[in-house]
């Protein structure tokens, strides 16, 4: 089996284990040889009782996702605490879809991956190597309203996905910084001659990264914006969208009756957030706040004096 069959089988136990909670270890054994059976690169190894405790032991060591068995219901777990688990699958499931379907040219005319991608993400690795190590990290900035780049040196924390795209989640250091102190995002498509340096620094355990960026939508937070309660109503169709992919964690549905589909959730009102709202204008009413029922008000407006 390649190494990408053994990430694929790693993927099939742990997604497998998550689904069938106490699921016995003969029951896994079959539903990853059945699982097996859909890629191409398996080989001829078959998943044995061997194989399986050996997988499930590199598992928690490699992964740290602790598989656990439990006596008194004869099957195998994973503990509900265990919150990284979906950061982890979804980069398995990242691989999986590269691997499975990147690579076969004989399904190149039946699945059309996008083909429109994120620039930036060279960066991924030196800079996930530089937040473990707390190294120091030096790179040219070009911002989107403006051509020239200015060389930021910043302590990074986090990287974050957001519509496809990769941030990274740090702290600028040095004279006549604006908002020292405060974790900012940078767009890694605008990050040149990136330079991971030796130089170590000390994480203030007063920043939480994922605390901060928890009731935002997008990339972009600021501690300036409060956190508001927000009531969007759909049309039903509109609704549909936006119950199978929520808006955002805290999204509660208020109504769901064929008519109207109305959902309340609570973010800061970002730019991100807004640019997301007047992509769906068309079946969106904003009924509150009043404030952001204005602001996207008067971005019509604006817009219908243009294409005048």
């Amino acid at each position: 089996m390649s190494k990408s069959g053994y990430i694929q089988r790693y993927l099939l136990i742990i997604r497998i284990v998550r689904n069938n909670r106490y699921i016995s270890l003969e029951e896994l054994i079959r539903k990853v040889e059945d699982g097996l059976a859909y890629f191409d690169d398996s080989g001829n190894v078959g998943a044995s009782r061997r194989t399986i405790l050996r997988d499930i032991k590199e598992i928690r060591s490699g992964m740290n996702i602790s598989i656990e068995y439990s006596r008194q219901e004869n099957g195998y777990y994973i503990p509900e605490d265990e919150d990284q688990i979906a950061d982890i699958e979804r980069v398995l499931e990242q691989y999986d879809m590269m691997t499975s379907l990147h690579a076969r040219e004989e399904l190149s005319s039946i699945v059309f991956p996008e083909r429109r991608k994120a620039r930036g993400t060279e960066h991924l690795n030196p800079l996930i190597h530089a937040i473990k190590h707390s190294l120091m990290v030096d790179f040219d900035y070009v911002k989107f309203d403006n051509a020239t780049s200015r060389r930021r040196h910043v302590m990074p924390y986090a990287l974050k996905e957001s519509r496809g795209r990769w941030y990274l989640l740090a702290i600028e250091s040095g004279d006549n910084v604006r908002h020292a102190g405060e974790i900012k995002s940078w767009g890694l498509d605008r990050i040149r001659d990136l330079n991971v340096t030796k130089t170590r620094f000390s994480k203030d355990p007063y920043v939480d990264p994922e605390k901060e960026f928890r009731d935002v939508f997008g990339a972009c937070s600021s501690s300036e914006l409060p956190v508001e309660e927000v009531v969007l109503s759909f049309s039903p169709k509109s609704g549909r969208y936006n119950d199978a992919f929520p808006l955002h964690e805290s999204q509660e549905t208020l109504v769901d009756d064929g008519r109207e589909f109305r959902i309340r959730i609570r973010v800061k009102l970002t730019r991100d957030f807004i640019q997301e709202l007047l992509s769906q204008s068309e079946d969106l009413v904003v009924i509150s706040p009043k404030h952001l029922r204005k602001e996207l008000r008067d971005i019509y407006k604006k817009a219908m004096k243009r294409m005048e």
